[in-house]
Order: structure tokens, then sequence, then C-alpha cells
């Protein structure tokens, strides 16, 4: 085999790969930000916080597992959740491990809905926020700043 040949192959191997990365990491945005707007959406219209959850898209999440997960990897860092301090406990995690922790969230709460055993609106808003870090972190842009507390 030739080098030519050799080169040829691993070229066109690699290219594949960072285009399943690039399809993977990008579907899955859409899919977050679809979920985003659907949630705002859905409270707009008074649409009860178990129809929303019930509502909440997984395909993208479910094909790329199937795939093997291939997305952007990189780590969770302070400029992402600056003035966050809820969201701490997530930094210096790659990207992998906080859409698994968001789409496990997804899954649990479509099961709790069925069972009728939860504080559907507690839940629906820390799901809100996650989605909402993890939005912005596989955009690699910071959280808008938060609203400074006005007391009267």
């Amino acid at each position: 085999m030739s080098l030519w040949k050799v080169l040829f192959d691993f070229v066109d191997k690699e290219r594949s790969r960072f285009d399943n990365v690039r399809h993977d990491t990008h579907a899955l945005q859409f899919e977050i930000e679809s979920n985003i707007h659907f949630i705002v959406d859905g409270l707009a219209q008074q649409l009860s916080t178990a129809d929303i959850i019930k509502g909440l898209e997984t395909q993208a999440f479910d094909k790329a597992m199937l795939s093997g997960l291939h997305i952007r990897q990189a780590k969770l860092v302070p400029r992402t959740i600056k003035g966050y301090k809820e969201f701490d406990k997530y930094l210096g995690e790659p990207s992998g491990v906080l859409i698994k922790k968001l789409y496990i969230k997804i899954t649990v709460l479509k099961k709790l809905i069925h069972a009728c055993k939860l504080d559907q609106d507690l839940k629906l808003k820390a799901l809100f926020r996650l989605l909402m870090l993890v939005h912005f972190h596989l955009a690699d842009k910071p959280l808008p700043k938060p609203m400074p507390i006005v007391k009267n």
C-alpha cells in the first residue's frame, strides 16, 4: 500500500469523525434550543407543567447516544456561569457529562409525570435552568448577566 493511500485513508477517516462530531453537536444544540422555546411558549400559552414535560424532545440525544455521543468535548469554565453560584457544581464537567445529566433529568421527569409524584413547577424550573446552562456551554458563550435584586 502506498504512503499516499495510507494518508488519504487517515484524512478521510478523520474528516468523517469530525463531521459526525459537528452533526451530533448541532443536532443536540437544536434540540436543546427547541426544548427551551417549547417551555417558554408552553408557559406563555398556560399549558400544564405535565404537558410541557411530556412534550420535551429527546430524539437527537437518543440518536447521538446510539452512535457514541460524538460531540465537541469542552469543560464547563467559570466564564460561562459567572454570577450563577448554583452551577458551580458543574465546573470542569465535560460536555458529554452535562448533556447526559440534562437528558437523565428529562427522562426522570417524564417518568415521574406518569407516576404523578413530583412538584412539577419546581422541577420544570430546575430543568429550564439546566437547559440554559448546557445550551450556552455548547455555544461557548457566557450566560446572560443575572439581574440584581432590588430591595425596597
